[in-house]
């Protein structure tokens, strides 16, 4: 049996919280983030955010203390590698080499780590390349994160890019499926600040795009449609207070995401003409808000299929625990 662990995503304005075992989900519960928590992607305060997660884990009663936490762009570094076939020991010494793109200090200031996806061989069956997912954090950020955990009653056992816990959930699936041939899987993130598109093929991370547009348009729409501060707006957008959601300032919003996933889309498949992506998996809060999802479903040539047919489950899981699912990837082994 494989260890249990409480999985936390923490958004701009929603934290996530799963509990998984043997690659299960077994409890999920999302709650949203007063103001001023995080800005950007940043945690505004360790201390602030530790007492948080201490009482919403009291709250919902979540007892597993080993943790493992998704790390936000602003802190992890991540990127699709093909190597020459090399030992753990080569690696280790080569892998900083392949973020100085990515990093001014020094690579002893940071942590690097690897998933090998495939590794490649000759006709006489000689490794000679490997395919890698790999990631870097500086040392310093971990320790912050490990700090605000051990505080909130957890033990730091995993942290990780969003993209590896995509990876592990796709590879539970399809091991699960027992597909033949891995089949390529496009997730729509609507966030908040930005909407991001991430495609895989398999487990095998291809490309992610991020869009600078996110559903903090709508809270500005609708605070300049009906006259109100910007934060009660975001409340007014999170219930549909009112049918905010069917604004005409709201639709325009829609159609900006909506022709910018298009245009992303349709750019992946030029460059990939073999490319037989066909469904759309969509999870961010914005994933909540039906026109949003209904517009970007009619400018995209793919069909929309919940994220929860991914997911083995334990139980009753409300629909928006689905929202994360990098939450419930992250905590698969």
């Amino acid at each position: 049996m494989s260890e249990t662990y409480t999985g936390i995503e923490i958004g701009s304005r929603q934290v996530k919280m799963t509990q998984c075992s043997d690659n299960c989900v077994y409890r999920a519960v999302v709650e949203p983030l007063p103001d001023n928590y995080v800005n950007m992607g940043t945690i505004v305060s360790m201390e602030a955010m530790s007492e948080f997660l201490k009482d919403m884990a009291k709250r919902e009663r979540f007892m597993d203390k080993k943790c493992a936490i998704v790390l936000p762009n602003s802190v992890a570094f991540s990127k699709r590698l093909t190597m020459p076939a090399m030992t753990i020991e080569h690696l280790k010494i080569n892998l900083p080499y392949e973020f100085h793109d990515f990093i001014s200090a020094s690579p002893k200031k940071y942590v690097f780590d690897y998933c090998l996806l495939e590794m490649h061989t000759n006709d006489d069956g000689k490794p000679v390349s490997m395919d890698l997912m790999a990631a870097a954090a500086p040392k310093e950020k971990l320790q912050e994160y490990a700090g605000m955990l051990k505080r909130a009653g957890f033990k730091m056992a995993i942290a990780a890019p969003e993209i590896f816990a995509y990876s592990n959930m796709i590879r539970e699936h399809e091991a699960a499926k027992q597909l033949g041939e891995p089949a390529e899987y496009c997730f729509v993130d609507l966030g908040y600040y930005s909407t991001k598109l991430h495609i895989f093929s398999g487990n095998r991370f291809e490309v992610t795009r991020e869009i600078e547009y996110g559903c903090s348009m709508l809270d500005r729409a609708v605070a300049n449609e009906m006259n109100l501060d910007e934060h009660i707006a975001h409340s007014y957008v999170r219930e549909n207070y009112k049918n905010v959601w069917e604004l005409e300032a709201c639709r325009d919003v829609y159609d900006s995401i909506a022709v910018e996933l298009m245009r992303a889309i349709n750019f992946y498949g030029f460059n990939n003409p073999s490319s037989n992506l066909n469904t759309v998996y969509y999870c961010g809060g914005g994933s909540l808000v039906t026109p949003l999802v209904e517009a970007v479903t009619r400018q995209i040539p793919l069909v929309p299929r919940p994220v929860s047919e991914l997911v083995p489950v334990s139980g009753e899981i409300p629909e928006e625990a689905f929202i994360s699912p990098a939450a419930i990837g992250i905590a698969f082994q």
